[in-house]
């Protein structure tokens, strides 16, 4: 009974935000049980600033069962109120990183989520990217929630 309410929490609240972005009720509610019903693959957005394009370099010589994901809340981020960073946390060397952030459409519904105490499970798909000296590197993450 409890797992149904907190479903019902989040489709609620993604519905809600997809409203204020534009959608009509209807379409916003079946949106959002899409979202839920099912896992979504995202693309991390920031990966080219600071750091990460190295961060992600180093994540590559780790198997993939070595590196579990978070998506942890930043309130206090002064380009997005929303915004919810994506930490990895490397197992064999207790290290964890941030490679990025959920893209800001997303996190508009998802950190309603999040701040309601639901967990959302995430994990890397793989690291893309870097083939040619020019191309920056990337993370396919799967969210569900």
């Amino acid at each position: 009974m409890k797992q149904i309410t907190k479903v019902r929490k989040s489709v609620c609240a993604m519905a809600n935000q997809l409203r204020k972005a534009g959608y009509s009720l209807k379409d916003a509610f079946k949106k959002a049980w899409q979202r839920v019903k099912l896992s979504m693959t995202i693309r991390a957005a920031g990966t080219t600033f600071e750091n990460r394009q190295e961060r992600l370099q180093f994540l590559q010589q780790f198997r993939p069962e070595d590196l579990t994901v978070t998506l942890e809340r930043e309130k206090d981020n002064k380009f997005d109120s929303n915004a919810i960073q994506i930490v990895i946390h490397i197992t064999p060397i207790s290290r964890k990183t941030v490679i990025g952030y959920v893209p800001k459409r997303l996190a508009a519904e998802l950190s309603r989520v999040l701040d309601m105490g639901i967990p959302v499970q995430a994990t890397l798909m793989q690291i893309i990217g870097g083939y040619g000296w020019k191309e920056s590197r990337g993370a396919l993450i799967n969210i569900a929630v």
